[in-house]
């Protein structure tokens, strides 16, 4: 069996992507090198070492400043607001630097990640790429990485997904109490299938390595119905997963008694250079080169995954209750009396 070879600071994104909490309320950050910051760019689909990337990211930083000192009305600490490399406010939130300069760092880095994400949704406004070219991206990236880790020894025994059918989004909507203003995080999604129950924090470490960063894992939209967070005292090479905690998502009412699964939903960053040709939009320059696709990753173990295909809790049964849901719901205001 695989190791988990997890580190103990990674343990927080593991439990991040478990608990569904937002990087705007971490209490810190932890990069040991410049190495760790560009690796984490990287999976932010940004590149330090390029002209454009960089230069976009000192706009980043720059913005991110004056929104703290500016409407935030906080003033930042000399060594995060004037540094040249943005990479060093990264390591500014190092356990050895003091306080103020720490806090700082972390400040600046919270606002610089949601101004990026808004960057990254006012670009796909403006640029003519369609829905479809958005999922062909998507599911490339996906599997590139599923088929790296599987050549890499990972006991993934099935992967499968794509996008909800027309038919099942609209089920979807009218079951759903939120009915047309409710957010479907699941149009694009994708199931992966371990072995064992203790792979699966494996596979969630492993795609905050290669393929999302942990600080687009979107808050309140994971439902870990599986496995136990590790904990803080918890050894970081075998956490010790158990199953399960409470979940703070309401799970689907259409579901089986004893469907059981992990979900979690994440921004994907993608370059789009190669769909759109930004060089010849300079006023887009300021929003960067990425925008993101938003993703529902399932990952369950292989008993799981077949108790939740047999009985009550099979494709079928849910698609029945679905439907009788959608039914429930047409019907009633015909029959509720008049006031």
């Amino acid at each position: 069996m695989r190791k988990l070879g997890m580190e103990a600071r990674e343990l927080d994104r593991v439990r991040h992507v478990l608990a569904g909490d937002s990087v705007v309320d971490w209490r810190g950050l932890d990069f040991a090198n410049y190495d760790d910051v560009d690796a984490h760019l990287r999976l932010n689909k940004v590149d330090w070492h390029s002209p454009r990337d960089a230069r976009y990211l000192r706009g980043l930083h720059a913005e991110s400043v004056h929104f703290i000192e500016g409407t935030l009305d906080r003033k930042i600490a000399t060594e995060v607001s004037t540094a040249q490399d943005v990479r060093d406010v990264f390591l500014f939130t190092g356990p050895d630097l003091p306080p103020d300069i720490r806090m700082a760092a972390c400040f600046t880095l919270k606002v610089m990640n949601t101004i990026n994400h808004v960057n990254g949704r006012e670009l796909l406004f403006h640029v003519p790429l369609s829905e479809r070219e958005l999922v062909v991206m998507a599911k490339a990236e996906v599997q590139r990485v599923v088929d790296e880790l599987r050549r890499s020894g990972f006991p993934i025994i099935d992967f499968e997904g794509g996008e909800k059918s027309r038919e099942a989004l609209i089920l979807k909507l009218m079951a759903k109490r939120e009915t047309l203003a409710a957010q479907v995080f699941d149009k694009i999604r994708f199931r992966i299938t371990v072995e064992d129950l203790d792979q699966i924090a494996a596979i969630v470490l492993h795609l905050t390595r290669r393929l999302f960063p942990f600080n687009y894992v979107i808050p309140g939209q994971s439902l870990n119905e599986i496995v136990r967070i590790p904990d803080e005292g918890d050894d970081p090479v075998r956490p010790g997963l158990m199953p399960p905690p409470q979940s703070d998502r309401m799970p689907n009412e259409s579901s089986g008694p004893t469907y059981r699964h992990l979900d979690f939903v994440v921004d994907l960053p993608l370059r789009i250079e190669s769909l759109v040709n930004l060089a010849a939009e300079p006023a887009l320059e300021r929003l960067g080169c990425v925008i993101h696709a938003m993703i529902e990753f399932q990952v369950v173990d292989r008993q799981t995954a077949r108790d939740n295909e047999s009985g009550l809790n099979s494709h079928q049964a849910y698609r029945d209750r679905q439907r009788d849901r959608v039914l429930e719901r047409l019907e009633r205001p015909h029959v509720l009396p008049k006031r």
